[in-house]
């Protein structure tokens, strides 16, 4: 009863103001896990968009490609999952983003007549790029805390957007040099998967509550459901012993 009654009055205490999105800025937990997050949202959507506008660019047919490029969301979010459900969410996150930069980078170094591997590896790229989105989705919710975690999947969201806003902007540098648009797609996936090394593993762990429990997560310390649950734990155990005594 004293656990639920915490719970209770915790609940109460979170109004709806100590949730808006400034509560990302104001700790300092919230506020690194913020910027790290919003890279991974920014460059996921950058690169991905910046792949998807790109389809002259490959040397085949933009509508055969448009259907190979839709067709590999579905193989690439199995993949997904089953990587983030079995390696966890931050290798996944790391590796999606970091083979994703690779097979771009890779393209702008491929002469434009070798349309086969050129597209092969935009296509890799791009699945690799949907793998990201479905992994950061989850990996997000599991981040925040319940009390703002909603804000921060939008704040993530937005910052998606921004990335698909800024990555038709980067087409332009091919003016200056022909490769450059996918020097800079593949570079902006390859700094964000360091920036997701910076990241807690969530796999197998509670959500936090409260910027208390992200706290106490980052210095490994149990969590205050954790805590809760052992201390309902001894009293049945103790009554559990007494049946078995009588």
């Amino acid at each position: 009863m004293e656990g639920l009654r915490s719970s209770l009055q915790k609940e109460l205490t979170m109004g709806p103001g100590s949730a808006s999105a400034l509560e990302l800025l104001r700790h300092p937990a919230l506020r690194r896990l913020f910027l790290c997050l919003s890279v991974l949202w920014f460059a996921t959507s950058f690169a991905y968009y910046g792949l998807v506008m790109d389809l002259q660019g490959f040397g085949v047919s933009i509508y055969l490609i448009q259907v190979i490029f839709g067709a590999v969301d579905l193989p690439a979010k199995f993949v997904g999952f089953v990587a983030i459900n079995h390696l966890g969410r931050r290798p996944a996150q790391i590796a999606a983003l970091l083979l994703a930069g690779i097979c771009i980078l890779a393209n702008g170094v491929i002469p434009q007549d070798q349309s086969t591997v050129r597209t092969s590896l935009a296509v890799l790229g791009k699945g690799c790029l949907a793998a990201s989105f479905s992994c950061i989705f989850l990996y997000t919710g599991e981040l925040y805390p319940t009390m703002i975690r909603q804000t921060g999947l939008g704040m993530g969201s937005t910052m998606a957007r921004v990335g698909s806003i800024a990555s038709p902007l980067v087409s332009m540098t091919a003016e200056l040099f022909p490769s450059m648009p996918l020097f800079i797609y593949g570079t902006v996936p390859v700094v964000a998967s360091t920036v997701a090394a910076l990241l807690p593993e969530t796999l197998g762990h509670p959500l936090p509550d409260t910027v208390q429990d992200l706290e106490d997560r980052r210095r490994g310390k149990p969590q205050r459901q954790q805590q809760e649950q052992q201390k309902q734990m001894v009293p049945l155990q103790a009554s559990a012993q007494e049946k078995n005594g009588l």
